[in-house]
């Protein structure tokens, strides 16, 4: 995204007050929400499975004690490499650019590619995808509002947000078939 480009975005953000404002709290706050829900999540599991303890351990117990494990590692593991890809990558950020002033101020440099907001979004996504459909439904639309939050706060590029939606749902839906 140009400055020019993004400057266009910002009049009319600041020509829209409510909206200005709107985006500013959800940015702030919405990343808040998969990770809230995350350990939700793990209780709801671990629940499930201490009633399939009632009735012995056996095979399904034992098989659903991996599913708990692949809903830990998965995300522990995409968290892990993205973190180490946008290091080695160390694109940097709009707001790095001459003349882009970013509607959210941050002092961070480098590190853009991938965004690790999207990525950590998308991948608990796949994962409450696996077990709550439903819930894992709306987790994706926080995924893309996030996506769109991080682009309109000029603290990410649009392919930062992509790359990083993009790998940690993949990753996510993949590792939770194949672990």
């Amino acid at each position: 995204m140009t400055p020019e480009r993004y400057q266009k975005i910002l009049h009319w953000l600041n020509a829209h007050p409510a909206a200005k404002q709107l985006v500013i709290l959800l940015n702030h706050w919405l990343p808040a929400v998969p990770f809230v829900c995350y350990p939700v999540l793990l209780v709801l599991l671990n629940l499930q499975w201490f009633r399939l303890l009632r009735g012995g351990l056996d095979q399904t117990a034992l098989d659903f004690m991996q599913c708990i494990a692949r809903a830990i590692l998965v995300p522990g593991f995409v968290f892990l490499g993205g973190t180490l890809l946008r290091k080695k990558l160390n694109f940097p950020r709009p707001y790095e650019q001459p003349g882009f002033t970013p509607l959210v101020e941050k002092e961070t440099h480098g590190q853009s590619f991938p965004s690790r907001h999207a990525l950590s979004a998308a991948v608990l996504a796949a994962v409450w995808l696996s077990f709550y459909p439903a819930v894992g439904g709306v987790m994706v639309a926080v995924t893309v509002a996030i996506c769109v939050l991080r682009v309109l706060a000029g603290v990410h590029f649009p392919r930062d947000v992509i790359a990083g939606a993009l790998l940690g749902f993949s990753l996510g839906i993949v590792g939770m078939r194949l672990l």
